[in-house]
C-alpha cells in the first residue's frame, strides 16, 4: 500500500457506501445469533484467531459443546499488538492494524465489547515520499508541490498531481467494485480479476512512472484484487482501537476462556461420515480431539503442510496447494524522541523500496516514541533471507532514508515477520490474475470440514472478513436440520 494508495478519497463513499452496506448484509453481527437446528453438536474450531473465535462464540451461545484448539499461547492470530520489548508502556501493531469505517461488522463488535478507536492517520503536518532517492514532503489534505516530484510525467499528469492519481485513473471503477469479493459484478467489472493492476493502468494511459508511483511492489496483482482492497483503504476514516487492536481477540477470548485449548498445534484431521478426529500435540504429547463438525480456521499456507484422511478432493487440494499469502515484515523502532517532528512531519511516510512507514505513538503524550515500518513483497522476500543482524541493519538503514537521524535517536528494533511464522506462513491472501475464479472452492466445505478466515471471506486481508467468515461457518453448522450425532 503506497502513501497515495492510503491517500483518503473525497469521493470514496459517495456512492458506494450502498456496496459494503449491501455485501455485509448477510453477514452475522452480535445482535443477532443464529437459532439452533437440532440437537446441540460437537463442534472443533481449529485457530484462536478472529475467524475461530467469533466462530465459537456464535456456536456456544446457540448451545453446541465447541473446543477451540490453538497452537499458539495467545489469541488472536494475525491481530497481534507489541507490547514486549518496549519501553513506557508503548506498543505497536504487528499484524492488523487498520479498521475502515465502512466495515460494519467489525465496528459492531467493537462496539459490542465497549473498545474505544482513534484515528488511524493524524490529519495535520506533512507525511513523507522517498521517490527515487528524493525525499519529497506530502502536506496531508495540501496539493504536493510537484516541482519536488523526481518522475517522468506527462503534462497532464504533473497538472492532475500524485495525490490525485488513484482518483484519476481507477477511482470510478474501484467505486463500482466495492470493498468485497461479489458475485453479481457485471462482465466488465469481473474480466478485471484475469489482468494485472500494472497492465489495467496501461490501458488507462498511465505512464510508466505513474504506474510506479501508484503500485510500489503490487504491480503483479490482479487488477479486481488490488482494487477491492484499496477501495477499504480511500474510505472516509480508517481506525484502530485505543490500547492496541488485540484488545478485540482478547475481549472474544474472555469469554469463551473455558473452551479454548492453547499449546495445542493440530497435526492430523481425518474426516468421515460418521464425524472428524483430531490429532494435536500439546506439550510435546500427543492428543486426540473427537467432533461432529470442524471449522478449520488455518491458513492454507499452512494447512497444505497438515496430513489429511481422506484426502481433499483435487480442486481442494489445488487451491490449498496454490494460494499465495503475501509476505510482511514489520519493524517496529524505539526512538528516545519524535525528531521528524522538527521537520513539520507527522511521522508517516512510504519508500519505494517497498515498504511504507507508520507512526504509532502520534498524539500520544510522552517524550519517547515509535517509528513502523511495514516492508512487503520482494522487499519483505529480501530481509526473511538475512541473519537478524543483517535485517535490522538493511531496516535501519531503509528508514533512515525516509526519517534522517534515526540512528541518533535509536534505542531498540522489534521486528515480525509473518512469512517466517510457522503458524501463518504470510500475511494475507493475495489474488493474482485468474486466480480470483478459487474463491468458492476456498470457501467450500469438505463434508463436515467448515473453512473460515480472511482468506475464505469477501474482506480478504481484513479483521471483517476473518469475523463475519467464522460466523458464517458457525451457523452453516447451526443451520444443520440432521443430528450429527
Amino acid at each position: 500500500m503506497t502513501i497515495n494508495r492510503r491517500k483518503f478519497l473525497k469521493h470514496a463513499v459517495s456512492g458506494a457506501g450502498g456496496l459494503c452496506l449491501s455485501a455485509a448484509a448477510s453477514w452475522a453481527l452480535p445482535q443477532t445469533p443464529g437459532q439452533r437446528n437440532g440437537s446441540g453438536k460437537r463442534v472443533a474450531i481449529l485457530g484462536a484467531g478472529l475467524a475461530g473465535l467469533a466462530a465459537g462464540w456464535e456456536l456456544k451461545q446457540s448451545g453446541h459443546d465447541i473446543t477451540i484448539l490453538e497452537a499458539q499461547l495467545h489469541p488472536g492470530g494475525r491481530v497481534h499488538t507489541i507490547r514486549e520489548g518496549l519501553s513506557d508502556d508503548l506498543y505497536a501493531e504487528a499484524g492488523a492494524g487498520r479498521i475502515p469505517n465502512t466495515h460494519n461488522v467489525t465496528l459492531e463488535w467493537v462496539k459490542h465489547f465497549g473498545l474505544e478507536l482513534e484515528p488511524f492517520f493524524p490529519k495535520e503536518l506533512a507525511e513523507v515520499a522517498l521517490l527515487k532517492g528524493r525525499r519529497v514532503k506530502m502536506p496531508v489534505g495540501k496539493p504536493v508541490d510537484m516541482s519536488q516530484v523526481p518522475l517522468d510525467l506527462t503534462p497532464d499528469e504533473r497538472k492532475i498531481g500524485v495525490s490525485n492519481f488513484d482518483e484519476h485513473y481507477y477511482g470510478d471503477t474501484m467505486r463500482r467494485i466495492g470493498d468485497a469479493i461479489r458475485e453479481d459484478w457485471p462482465p466488465e467489472i469481473t474480466r478485471l480479476a484475469d489482468i494485472s493492476m500494472a497492465e489495467f493502468l496501461r490501458q488507462r494511459g498511465a505512464s510508466k512512472d505513474a504506474i510506479y508511483y501508484m503500485l510500489f511492489g503490487f504491480e503483479d496483482d490482479a487488477a479486481l484484487d488490488f482494487m477491492r482492497d484499496a477501495y477499504s483503504h480511500h474510505t472516509e476514516s480508517l481506525s484502530k482501537i485505543k490500547g492496541g487492536n488485540d484488545q478485540l481477540p482478547r475481549a472474544f477470548a474472555a469469554k469463551l476462556s473455558d473452551v479454548v485449548d492453547y499449546g495445542c498445534a493440530v497435526e492430523h484431521i481425518e474426516h468421515g461420515k460418521n464425524g472428524v478426529r483430531i490429532a494435536c500435540r500439546r506439550a510435546g504429547v500427543l492428543d486426540h480431539v473427537e467432533a461432529d463438525a470442524v471449522i478449520c480456521t488455518i491458513p492454507f499456507s499452512v494447512l497444505r503442510h497438515i496430513a489429511v484422511t481422506p484426502e481433499w478432493t483435487p480442486a481442494k487440494r489445488k487451491v490449498i496447494n496454490s494460494l499465495d499469502y503475501g509476505p510482511v515484515v514489520r519493524a517496529t523502532f524505539q526512538v528516545s524522541r519524535c525528531y521528524w517532528e522538527d521537520e513539520g512531519l507527522n511521522g508517516f511516510g512510504s519508500s519505494d523500496k517497498d515498504f511504507e512507514v507508520w507512526h504509532p505513538t502520534y498524539g500520544k503524550p510522552g517524550h519517547r516514541g515509535l517509528l513502523q515500518a511495514y516492508f512487503y513483497q520482494d522487499l519483505a522476500r529480501r530481509l526473511d533471507k538475512m541473519s537478524e543482524s543483517e535485517r535490522v541493519e538493511r531496516m535501519i538503514a531503509d528508514m533512515e532514508e525516509v526519517h534522517p537521524g534515526l540512528r541518533r535517536c535509536l534505542e531498540t528494533v522489534v521486528t515480525k515477520s509473518w512469512a517466517n511464522d510457522p503458524w501463518q506462513r504470510g500475511a494475507f491472501v493475495v489474488y493474482y490474475p485468474g486466480q480470483q475464479k478459487w474463491y468458492p472452492e476456498i470457501c467450500s466445505r469438505e463434508g463436515r470440514v467448515w473453512f473460515a478466515g480472511e482468506h475464505a471471506s469477501p474482506w480478504p486481508g481484513w479483521m471483517q472478513g476473518a469475523i463475519a467468515s467464522g460466523m458464517k461457518a458457525a451457523r452453516e453448522i447451526n443451520a444443520q436440520s440432521f443430528d450429527l450425532r
